[in-house]
């Protein structure tokens, strides 16, 4: 099986884009727990659950993303 250029640029992009979705959720999911714990809770969800969705943060985007890259790519260079 060989490799394609164009894919690996696109999943190079895809990575890129996928860290900048990573850090942007991730930011959301710390402001969330922020808000609840300043407003007297516990956390909430965001800090109950937050080990299972930090893992699905990071596994979507930043390995999802290059897969889906590399398919597009490869696909649209022939």
């Amino acid at each position: 099986m060989s490799v394609s250029l164009a894919g690996v640029i696109g999943a190079a992009i895809g990575f890129y884009v996928g860290w900048l979705d990573y850090k942007i959720l991730k930011g959301m999911l710390q402001a969330i727990e922020t808000k609840n714990r300043q407003a007297g809770g516990d956390g909430g969800r965001a800090a109950r659950y937050k080990a299972p969705l930090s893992a699905l943060i990071f596994g979507v985007p930043v390995i999802g993303f290059p897969i889906v890259g590399y398919w597009a790519a490869s696909q649209l260079a022939g």
